[in-house]
């Protein structure tokens, strides 16, 4: 496609947006239905089916990438985000492309983590962490890149590594004036369950008790999060108890 056609394609992203609402409703229904196969196919005649945007293409290999996760294709689900990703760097729309990038790296990681390819999933982090690099102020993405990759060197044992992405996570969210509690509550969590891998069951406490007062202040004590919260910090505390009697 010429570059005359690619211009032309990112120009007609309001009527493609108005479309595609239409084109991928049946689809999108059949995946929150979990029926991935019968949304498979309805993404895959959405691409066989012209004419449609480039920006619609994108969002059709996005949903190919989600679908084929599902059904654990993961091979197929990574060469749908490299599709996709193609596709992106070719609109460039400005203030969107970075992020919808950002996106599907972060998705693609996602495939290797579940693969269990944790070298590859910090690598694809990374690079969409880099994508965002230039957007001013931090992108709303950002905090979440450093949050997994800091559960990500958690998984692989690489406990520095980790702390430096949970503190980063934790800086960027001290002047997010916007966070309501839920995250800065989930990254404590996170840091939790660090120590307790690490078997440091005193850390551990103290960070599952900031997340649990933390999520108490947005959130009802009937709350999933609270109670599960509740339940994490006794059995950490029975941890202790069996510890310190040794």
């Amino acid at each position: 496609m010429t570059d005359e056609k690619i211009r032309e394609s990112a120009t007609t992203t309001t009527k493609s947006n108005k479309q595609h609402i239409n084109i991928f409703n049946r689809g999108d229904l059949l995946y929150w239905n979990c029926e991935y196969e019968k949304a498979k196919n309805h993404y895959q005649m959405i691409l066989i089916s012209p004419p449609i945007s480039l920006l619609d293409s994108a969002r059709c290999y996005s949903s190919l990438g989600a679908v084929n996760t599902e059904l654990t294709n993961y091979e197929e689900a990574i060469n749908n985000y490299h599709n996709q990703l193609d596709l992106l760097i070719k609109l460039k729309i400005p203030n969107k492309t970075e992020g919808d990038i950002a996106k599907c790296l972060i998705s693609i990681g996602m495939v290797y983590f579940l693969q269990q390819n944790y070298a590859q999933a910090i690598s694809y982090q990374k690079q969409a962490l880099d994508t965002l690099a230039i957007v001013t102020p931090a992108h709303d993405l950002t905090s979440k890149i450093y949050r997994n990759i800091a559960n990500l060197y958690a998984k692989t044992k690489e406990f520095d590594s980790a702390l430096e992405y949970f503190q980063k996570a934790l800086a960027l969210n001290d002047r997010d004036l916007k966070d309501d509690g839920l995250t800065l509550g989930q990254i404590y969590a996170d840091i939790g369950v660090m120590y307790y891998s690490k078997e440091d069951y005193k850390q551990a406490l103290d960070y599952f008790t900031k997340a649990h007062a933390t999520w108490l202040k947005s959130l009802r004590p009937s709350h999933l999060y609270v109670k599960s919260m509740e339940n994490t910090i006794r059995t950490v505390e029975s941890k202790l108890c069996m510890y310190n009697s040794l």
